[in-house]
């Protein structure tokens, strides 16, 4: 993990806008073209990469664009997960129960988010939440498969960063963890709780070690541990809540088993959806069960309005525990506002006095891509950038 020796570094939570190619991309991973589909993501990579060396991203990622969770994304790591229609009654994922979306106050709002979503397109609707019509669910044993699957992966993303001229050793490769599987599939087969997260985290087990063992800084990405809060059906209390999370958390340390901290960090967020966010749950609330993931570097939202005020938890009772890094999101991605260096700087400087310069790296919220437009998503990776060395003076040039 790289630490801000002489200046503060920049990175993000992975996923970039879409290559001009991304038409090309959904066509040939539909049409079963594997050869013209790796082609088209070495090159869209490429270009993905060559756009964060211009804007001066020091610790980047191949933007996540030709990545689809899906049917085949499951059923290339695991047996035992099964696709299905929806039946009546059922939900297609737990993003249904948002409860906002019980909201009388923000009932309008939904019936046109679920038409537009975060970043309509003229003459283009999105396929709202309840009209989906697929299920996935454990309907079996979980049983992954061999790790061909992520392996192929990698040599095509290793090919992309190749192709830019750049370095496996400046990428960090975003994998998902237990708690974001379970907002899509469903458990319909295990007793326990417990045998489904451990189910879960076997899913991605293989993933893990196959992304740090080729060199990549290895992502959680677990929006689940904040943005799950009040999608729970029946609703928990915080304690039983931090007991579900606990549990997920244990699971996804299990599945890092090997795996050294210092190739591992960790993105938490409140969900990348541009609504209301009335129902977040506070940080206060998750933070001790974040820092006990095996990972050397913690990455959170912390620019979105309703969580800016969060870094006070960390002037008080709560402290970044030694030897690890902290990246705070000082972009938000559910604004088209570009936030201006000097308050990019702002947000850089109240964590680097209270944890260090050295032990802060600047990030954004959340992916920009899907859910910024993209000229809005490349203009805020400047803002990070320039914000950055506006930080760094003050902290290093005094």
């Amino acid at each position: 993990m790289r630490r801000s020796t002489d200046r503060i570094l920049t990175t993000h939570p992975g996923r970039l806008p879409n290559p001009d190619s991304q038409d090309e991309v959904v066509e040939a991973r539909n049409s079963g073209d594997q050869r013209r589909l790796d082609e088209l993501i070495k090159t869209g990579i490429a270009a993905t990469v060559d756009k964060q060396k211009q804007l001066g991203i020091d610790i980047m990622s191949d933007g996540e664009f030709w990545k689809f969770r899906d049917h085949k994304y499951y059923a290339s790591r695991a047996s035992g997960i099964e696709t299905r229609p929806v039946k009546p009654g059922e939900a297609p994922t737990i993003l249904i129960h948002q409860d906002e979306r019980r909201t009388p106050e923000f009932k309008a709002f939904w019936e046109i988010y679920d038409r537009v979503g975060n970043t309509p397109l003229p003459g283009q609707e999105i396929l709202g939440l309840g009209l989906q019509r697929l299920r996935s669910a454990i309907t079996g044993p979980l049983a992954p498969l061999p790790a061909d699957a992520i392996k192929h992966e990698i040599d095509v993303v290793k090919a992309g960063i190749a192709a830019a001229g750049a370095r496996v050793q400046d990428f960090f490769f975003p994998v998902l963890g237990p708690g974001w599987l379970g907002h899509f599939v469903w458990n319909e087969y295990y007793k326990t709780d417990e045998e489904y997260a451990y189910a879960m985290a076997a899913f991605f087990k293989n993933d893990y070690k196959a992304v740090a063992d080729a060199g990549f800084t290895l992502q959680i990405d677990d929006p689940g541990l904040c943005d799950s809060w009040k999608m729970m059906d029946p609703p928990m209390s915080i304690e039983q809540y931090r007991k579900r999370v606990s549990l997920r958390i244990e699971a996804t340390n299990w599945a890092l088993e090997g795996i050294p901290e210092e190739s591992v960090r960790y993105h938490t967020c409140w969900g990348s959806w541009h609504t209301p966010h009335t129902t977040d749950i506070p940080l206060e609330h998750v933070i001790d069960i974040m820092l006990k993931v095996n990972a050397s570097a913690y990455s959170i939202e912390a620019a979105d309005v309703r969580h800016e005020l969060d870094w006070k938890l960390w002037d008080g009772p709560h402290k970044l525990p030694e030897g690890k890094v902290f990246i705070p999101g000082v972009i938000a991605h559910k604004t088209t506002t570009i936030e201006p260096p000097e308050l990019v700087a702002e947000r850089i400087m109240r964590y680097a006095k209270l944890m260090g310069r050295e032990n802060i790296i600047a990030g954004v919220d959340c992916g920009v891509g899907g859910r910024c437009y993209p000229d809005i998503g490349w203009a805020k990776l400047k803002a990070l950038v320039d914000g950055a060395a506006l930080a760094s003076k003050q902290l290093w040039e005094r």
